[in-house]
């Protein structure tokens, strides 16, 4: 059997495309938990990447947690029963739901050290940042602006994204920057000191100089300074920041209260290539709305001289905005959109 997994009611009769109906199993003596069935769904998004929509009919063979099993799916935002749906248990997988953290457990999201933890804190009906109106004023970089207060950053050495991707069978992982850790400090000066680095970022200098950024980086709210690692090998240094208390929204404008931006430098030279250096990208866009559902969009300025700009083009699905005069670069801002992202760029 076929069901249909276009848009209902947006999608006429005749261009809808329908999947044959699978069906969902329980093969354990016992019915699986949902972190068990929530990595059975990684599996089938990773398989079957091409589809948006998968039609699936939860099987009887989970006996009594077979509600539990469609309530979970249902209210986690994971599936949803169409309107042409034939019975209660006949229900729409998701893959942009997935994608963006629909019912992960604790122990397998992406986002790692979310606050409030669970763990720490205890089960809680919410764990949403409330909106709180804050203030920004600065002149070195200048800044003055009303904006959400951050939520606090989770301290230096902790894990803020993990995930395994495929397409390159290897593991990626972004670590807030620990400066009195040398394993951190080390590489990082010596990729800043690098003629190729330096070209783009403009923070060469002495071990005193990096540590006065990185200070500042770490008792700023507004940004965060990671480290990349693939397989657990340090390659290169990012940031992701919060845009509208940003130096760079005052020469951009029309900047959202929840949009970011992210910036990246590969330094380790084995890990660089037009691949691992795309999964890079996605994977920061992926962690910026992961951590703050209400964004909307992650942009990006990279400086319009650049090689990277023409892989930047090429491998996420963003919008060329315009060029833009910054106070110390001409830029390309770019933005990418989150409905864009979740069906496109992951």
């Amino acid at each position: 059997r076929k069901a249909r997994v276009s848009l209902h009611g947006a999608v006429n009769d005749d261009r809808a495309e329908r999947l044959t109906v699978s069906l969902l199993e329980s093969v354990g003596s016992q019915p699986p938990s949902f972190s068990d069935l929530w990595g059975a769904l990684y599996g089938i998004w990773v398989r079957h990447d091409e589809h948006e929509r998968i039609p699936i009919e939860v099987d009887s063979s989970f006996g009594q947690a077979k509600s539990e099993v469609i309530a979970y799916l249902k209210h986690t935002g994971l599936a949803f029963s169409a309107p042409d749906a034939v019975n209660s248990s006949e229900l729409l997988l998701d893959r942009s739901s997935f994608w963006q953290g629909a019912g992960a457990p604790l122990g397998r999201s992406w986002l790692q050290s979310p606050q409030p933890c669970p763990k720490r804190f205890g089960t809680l009906t919410s764990d949403s940042f409330p909106m709180i109106q804050s203030f920004t004023k600065g002149t070195t970089p200048p800044v003055l602006t009303v904006h959400p207060l951050r939520p606090p950053k989770p301290a230096p050495g902790a894990v803020v994204y993990s995930r395994y991707i495929h397409s390159v069978k290897s593991h990626l992982t972004l670590t807030h920057i620990d400066a009195a850790n040398p394993s951190h400090f080390e590489p990082y000066c010596r990729w800043q000191n690098s003629d190729r680095v330096k070209f783009g970022w403009r923070e060469s200098g002495d071990d005193e100089h990096h540590r006065h950024y990185l200070a500042d980086r770490l008792a700023d709210p507004h940004i965060m300074g990671y480290v990349v690692a693939w397989d657990g090998e340090l390659a290169g240094y990012g940031e992701a920041s919060w845009n509208k208390e940003d130096s760079m929204a005052a020469f951009v404008g029309h900047v959202g209260d929840y949009d970011q931006g992210t910036h990246l430098l590969c330094g380790e030279d084995r890990f660089r290539g037009r691949f691992r250096f795309a999964q890079s990208m996605v994977s920061m866009k992926h962690f910026c709305f992961l951590r703050e559902p209400r964004t909307q969009i992650v942009l990006g300025e990279p400086r319009a001289d650049l090689d990277i700009v023409e892989l930047l083009k090429a491998y996420l699905p963003q919008s060329f905005r315009r060029e833009v005069e910054l106070p110390h670069k001409r830029a390309v801002l770019f933005e990418l959109h989150r409905d864009r992202f979740f069906t496109d760029g992951i």
